[in-house]
């Protein structure tokens, strides 16, 4: 026992590991895949329904997912299972180890942190084994692990401080879910679907829109070689409105701590682009970015990363640096170059056999509808309004991680206690 009152238990002791789960063979349940795992994400819920074979890891609601892997153990993906539905147990890839609270012992959500702790997390890497890039942490080496437990009522009091900042982080990411789903359905409206138009050429009035609003858009359509088109829009190519200004930055010119991007920091199709590093070990020449700016990965099977610049910095070259040519086609091009069509496109026009790739000249050659000026300017008005907030989100969660993370050692190692923490937490918040 430790001198502070806390007992130093094997890690296979301390918690249970795989732990059974009753599943029935041959019937559907919720399975996680490993890549529906976010490093920056305490949650992971299911990636789809799925008649569990016998094999694969096995978990209940609230039981920790360790990936065992390299490089995702690496990346630091570990997440607790969160279901969307009501089913209460689930399996997942092979590629899990699962943690669970052992009863009596230690309490469920500390057992979450214990093992996000850089002591466990760094221990299981240190003990990977296998041939390269396909090093596994063996299950068996967790009894060597040696961690210090301390008593459950300290352990919930631990696990309620960082779940308190990681309560607010969850609560900004799906308030920047609901924010940028706000904008997506209306870019779809008027941009694609056309409703205001249509409602018009109906004799109705544009639901949602104010007298002064919906007179700005046309109440017929005409013909081109995109099929009808609200009458006096045009087609044109996204060459019209954007530009890809290419700065290159030479890597002695960087900064250590500069801002940098690389495709694994890049969101699937989401304003949201909260993550990246700092250049400490940049070797080779950047691409420069400024805050507002688009950012879309030019490399096959990564045409679906598209996300807006929350700060300046630097990017991989894998990645173009996207501007609107007037500010007021800002929310137009983030519409564009985030959606469907134009991620297909970049797929049909890439070249190379082992890594195919796209280039601003062939997305600047995808053709769109453009509207009025006004228009446009109407929509990145009400965008901007969007993403601002998103952006307020993502920097307020940046801060309350980067305290989390601070936090989570000195807590486990009982560096800190509880008392110290609630101060420091309660004036963050």
């Amino acid at each position: 026992m430790a001198s502070n009152g806390w007992d130093t238990l094997p890690l296979d002791e301390a918690v249970q590991v795989n732990p059974s789960v009753p599943l029935q063979r041959g019937e559907a349940y919720p399975f996680v895949d490993m890549q529906a795992v976010d490093p920056a994400s305490r949650s992971v819920g299911p990636s789809e329904m799925r008649p569990f074979t016998g094999s694969g890891s096995r978990f209940i609601v609230g039981d920790t997912l360790m990936a065992r892997i390299t490089p995702c153990l690496e990346n630091g993906k570990i997440a607790r299972f969160a279901p969307n539905g009501d089913q209460q147990m689930a399996h997942g890839s092979t590629e899990f180890i699962v943690i669970r609270g052992k009863p009596g012992v230690t309490d469920n959500d500390f057992a979450y942190y214990l093992t996000k702790w850089d002591g466990v997390r760094l221990y299981c890497i240190s003990q990977m084994t296998g041939t390269s890039g396909r090093q596994r942490v063996p299950t068996d080496s967790l009894s060597h692990c040696e961690v210090t437990i301390p008593p459950l009522k300290e352990q919930q009091a631990i696990a309620c401080i960082l779940g308190t900042l990681d309560d607010k982080i969850e609560l900004n990411r799906k308030r920047c879910k609901t924010l940028e789903a706000m904008a997506r359905a209306i870019f779809q409206s008027w941009f694609v679907d056309f409703d205001p138009v249509k409602a018009k050429a109906a004799g109705k009035k544009p639901p949602g829109l104010k007298p002064d609003l919906a007179a700005l858009f046309p109440d017929a359509f005409e013909d081109s070689p995109l099929g009808p088109i609200p009458k006096g829009w045009r087609v044109g190519s996204v060459a019209e409105v954007a530009d890809n200004p290419r700065r290159v930055i030479n890597a002695v010119e960087i900064k250590p701590e500069t801002p940098y991007i690389a495709l694994e920091h890049m969101p699937r199709r989401s304003i949201a682009l909260a993550d990246w590093t700092t250049a400490d070990a940049i070797e080779s020449n950047k691409f420069e970015f400024h805050k507002g700016q688009i950012l879309l990965g030019k490399l096959r099977p990564y045409f679906h990363k598209v996300g807006v610049a929350p700060v300046d910095g630097v990017c991989s070259t894998d990645i173009l640096v996207i501007v609107p040519k007037q500010p007021e086609w800002f929310g137009f091009c983030v519409g564009h170059f985030s959606s469907d069509a134009i991620i297909q496109h970049a797929d049909r026009a890439s070249t190379g056999t082992k890594m195919p790739r796209t280039n601003w000249n062939d997305l600047a050659r995808f053709q769109v509808v453009i509207p009025h000026r006004e228009v446009a300017e109407l929509f990145t008005k009400q965008f901007k309004q969007i993403s601002d907030r998103i952006r307020q989100s993502i920097i307020e969660s940046r801060t309350l991680a980067a305290l989390r993370d601070a936090l989570l050692p000195k807590l486990i190692s009982g560096e800190l206690r509880v008392p110290d923490a609630e101060r420091i937490v309660g004036r963050a918040t």
